[in-house]
């Protein structure tokens, strides 16, 4: 989807605020609003509609909070790490209180989230009037905008590495297999699908996002996998499963 959403940065775009990374570009995510601000913040996003599409609602960036320990530059009050992931509702389901249910869960809304792109943080405007959310003015980070790219070396590698004994019983890797035969998936998707999946911390996490260069992150993936190749190696040489058992890695 990514590819043939274009995100108009001449606007604000509302701030979706979170202690740690939660989506990247051409993944999807789940959250719920349930705060007043942020429930405001999908009404009017879903209300930008134009043509009645989903996808013609207005943009959310999902930012991180700035820890007290983070050295790194901060926007904001409460301050924000710059860097976020610029996001578009693809599906929306409304919650309303059952019967019995207290009313401040009246109102509350499940979006599915889908990355986008990558962006910094400009300038904030704190809420104002009767927007209680924040907006940003965001300028896009990714240096090669567009479709992304298939790379057939980095494909190659990983290839590789994923017909290893230890990572071939790593069932949450399958799908990734599956792209890479079938040749269905361009490369910086699947390196956007690991990043959650190989990340160790919220550092770390946010270090990917903010990393602008694709082929980066993909040296990322390569090093990380072939680390869990060797430690699951090493596990299995201090304590082999028995095969009768029918014990996965996962």
């Amino acid at each position: 989807m990514s590819s043939t959403v274009r995100i108009d940065f001449s606007r604000p775009i509302a701030l979706f605020p979170l202690p740690s990374v939660a989506l990247y570009p051409h993944t999807a995510e789940w959250l719920v609003a349930f705060e007043p601000r942020y429930r405001q913040m999908v009404e009017d996003c879903l209300r930008a509609r134009a043509d009645g599409s989903i996808l013609a609602a207005a943009p959310i960036a999902m930012a991180t909070y700035a820890p007290r320990q983070w050295a790194g530059p901060r926007v904001g009050e409460p301050p924000l790490r710059p860097v976020v992931c610029v996001a578009k509702i693809i599906e929306h389901v409304p919650l309303d209180a059952g019967p019995g249910d207290p009313a401040r869960k009246q109102g509350r809304h499940r979006i599915l989230l889908h990355g986008v792109s990558r962006a910094r943080i400009e300038s904030i405007s704190e809420p104002d009037g009767r927007r209680l959310y924040r907006l940003a003015r965001l300028v896009p980070i990714d240096p090669r905008p567009g479709a992304p790219r298939r790379l057939p070396g980095f494909n190659h590698m990983l290839s590789a590495l994923l017909a290893q004994d230890q990572l071939r019983r790593v069932q949450r890797l399958d799908p990734v297999r599956d792209w890479l035969c079938r040749g269905s998936v361009p490369s910086e998707v699947i390196i956007e699908q690991l990043l959650p999946l190989l990340a160790r911390g919220d550092e770390a996490r946010y270090q990917l996002l903010a990393e602008a260069s694709g082929r980066e992150r993909g040296r990322f993936v390569l090093s990380e996998l072939a680390h869990l190749g060797l430690q699951l190696s090493r596990a299995a040489e201090r304590s082999p499963a028995p095969p009768a058992r029918g014990v996965t890695i996962n």
